[in-house]
């Protein structure tokens, strides 16, 4: 049971060192899906048919980001302002809260579509990488810790090293 936990944290940890939000995207590129891949054993026909739910997936929610682009920076310079008015602040939030619950029965839909495109086994695989996600957490708090050594970036640097606002180290 204890071997089967480490390729987990390890999957986490990687996950983790992507930072939130997940690997940017670059729009008009496919995303990259080696590690997905690779863990799930994913065919290509999985990958293209994953890829056209998640596009088809943006391009229903693009009406509701649209609608919560204003909002959000209307938001924003409220709290900016010298002076916010609470009344305000609290309605954007309302309206950018209705607009989330707007787009969370059409994530739910895309998401199980998708879980469709899995096998059986694929899936169990799947389950495990999502209790290695609840442990991001604790891989946080044991990095900062310098209980464990974040995971190498692309240049040989620990992830999230020399890249930061000061450039390069």
């Amino acid at each position: 049971m204890t071997l089967r936990l480490i390729p987990i944290t390890l999957l986490a940890a990687a996950l983790y060192a992507q930072g939130p939000g997940g690997p940017p995207r670059m729009h008009g590129m496919a995303e990259k899906t080696t590690a997905i891949q690779s863990y799930l054993n994913l065919t290509a026909a999985q990958i293209t048919s994953l890829q056209q739910l998640k596009q088809a997936e943006r391009t229903a929610l693009k009406p509701i980001f649209e609608q919560m682009g204003p909002i959000h920076e209307s938001l924003r310079s409220e709290e900016q302002s010298a002076s916010p008015n609470a009344t305000n602040v609290g309605n954007y939030m309302l309206q950018i809260k209705a607009l989330e619950q707007q787009a969370a029965p059409i994530r739910a839909s895309y998401q199980q579509q998708a879980l469709a495109v899995l096998t059986a086994a694929q899936r169990t695989q799947l389950a495990a990488l999502q209790s290695a996600a609840a442990l991001i957490p604790a891989i946080h708090e044991a990095s900062g810790l310098n209980l464990l050594t974040p995971p190498e970036g692309p240049d040989g640097a620990p992830e999230g090293m020399g890249r930061g606002r000061f450039g390069p180290r």
